[in-house]
């Protein structure tokens, strides 16, 4: 009967004290990524992005994945695009044109914001990390 148990228990508890230590190390290798999203009056209800600069990405990054989205009650999506790295973290002015369109909330409202940048290698579809930037726009 112990035999049975153990059998049951002893994985469980290896999955249990693995786990965190999986979580730390995710966490350590996404915690230096950072990114700074310069938008000016041109950005606004337009189909020019602002320059994105991505800052302490993880090794292997080969490309960003850049999305703009309207978050509140419903999310919408403004477009994006990708962009590979050139090393530079750079992503500059008017670069995502996957059908990207700037935060255009209705006159006399305000809207919240969010540029989702993903670093991406080329071995796999899971980002190496990801970090939003998010605003409120008038």
């Amino acid at each position: 009967m112990f035999v049975k148990t153990a059998r049951l228990f002893v994985p469980a508890l290896l999955v249990i004290l693995l786990l965190p230590a999986c979580a730390a190390q995710k966490t350590e290798q996404e915690q230096g990524m950072s990114i700074t999203v310069t938008l000016r009056d041109v950005h606004r209800c337009s189909r020019i992005s602002p320059e994105i600069l991505v800052a302490d990405m993880p090794a292997g990054t080969q490309s960003f994945d850049v999305r703009l989205v309207e978050y509140g009650e419903q999310e919408r999506f403004f477009g994006g695009g990708s962009w590979a790295n050139d090393g530079s973290g750079i992503i500059p002015e008017g670069g995502l044109t996957r059908h990207y369109r700037g935060p255009c909330p209705p006159a006399g409202q305000s809207r919240d914001y969010a540029f989702v940048v993903s670093a991406m290698s080329k071995d796999s579809m899971q980002p190496l990390a990801v970090r939003l930037y998010r605003f409120t726009q008038e």
